[in-house]
């Protein structure tokens, strides 16, 4: 994207402000923090000079986002990459809107978004799990983790818009570069795999870190050091707006719960760090003779990233 002579430029400014930043990494992560560099860059341009489109923007971002979650799994530190990411946005804000090498990098980025506008799945790899996302006009999710606990399968994340028509696709959707990107908010939701005697749960309520009650991401038990989601006294809970059973007409045996929350809680979810994790929490229904909740733990991961990239047309 951009040239290595205008990256060293870019990255000896980072070395002299947070000499930690560039020798953390292991060797397989370079590449990880070479896109960051990038992208901080080109969105610190973009933002004095509009570089780019909607569409460009929102592309950039999740890439930007996806390297530093990798950064962050790496072992950089929150406190190196913000630092790097201010020597770099500073740099950039330094030079001309016509500098010819940013609008090297500029015209590179544009002629690279222009075939990655038809990709239409991406994969977005976490610790131990990932998040599929999918522009596709005929899937349910836009963003998806699987999972699977001894009570349940299930699938969290985010669902395709209600008012997508697959069988409504008009022309002007084979030039997705002409099309805006979707506003509409996606519908946070978690689908609970039945089985045929399964009594379906009463409710869930998900429980997020609140940065009122703890600004520090929750990185799993102190001692132990693995992950694991937040004591319940610094979360805030989200409970869902509704409920559902639903039967697929082609399998009468493929039965799932689903349970939708409101846009805060995606919100909420967009702010944590990519290596924290959340709860959902299952109120089995009284009929089934169960009084225990049941817990599913879900990795945050690059989260935001997959978003982004999820709010760029329909395929």
């Amino acid at each position: 994207m951009i040239n290595r002579q205008f990256l060293f430029g870019l990255s000896a400014c980072v070395i002299l402000g947070a000499p930690a930043f560039a020798q953390v990494a292991p060797r397989v992560f370079r590449e990880a923090e070479q896109a960051f560099l990038e992208r901080t860059s080109l969105r610190a341009a973009d933002e004095k000079c509009g570089y780019f489109t909607d569409l460009e923007r929102a592309a950039l971002t999740s890439g930007q986002l996806q390297a530093r979650g990798s950064l962050l799994r790496a072992g950089f530190t929150v406190y190196d990459i913000e630092l790097a990411a201010t020597e770099v946005a500073r740099f950039a804000n330094s030079q001309d809107c016509g500098d010819a090498e940013f609008m090297q990098a500029v015209f590179h980025l544009k002629d690279a978004f222009s075939a990655f506008i038809g990709t239409m799945v991406m994969n977005f790899p976490g610790r131990d799990a990932d998040w599929n996302a999918s522009r596709s006009r005929w899937d349910t999710w836009r963003i998806v983790q699987d999972g699977s606990t001894p009570d349940y399968m299930f699938q969290f994340g985010l669902l395709a818009p209600r008012d997508t028509n697959p069988e409504d696709f008009p022309a002007s959707f084979a030039r997705p570069l002409d099309n805006p990107l979707i506003e509409e908010p996606f519908d946070l939701a978690v689908d609970l795999f039945l089985q045929e005697d399964d009594i379906a749960p009463s409710t869930a309520r998900i429980l997020i870190r609140d940065p009122e009650k703890s600004s520090e991401p929750w990185l799993g038990a102190v001692f132990s050091g693995e992950p694991g989601p937040p004591p319940r006294g610094i979360t805030s809970a989200y409970w869902p707006r509704e409920r559902t059973v639903i039967t697929d007409e082609d399998d009468e045996d493929d039965r799932r719960a689903r349970f939708v929350f409101d846009e805060a809680a995606a919100e909420a979810m967009m702010q944590l760090d990519p290596r924290e994790q959340v709860e959902i929490v299952i109120q089995p229904n009284p009929r089934s003779g169960e009084t225990e909740p049941k817990v599913l733990v879900v990795e945050v991961g690059d989260f935001a990233a997959a978003w982004f990239f999820a709010r760029l047309p329909a395929l």
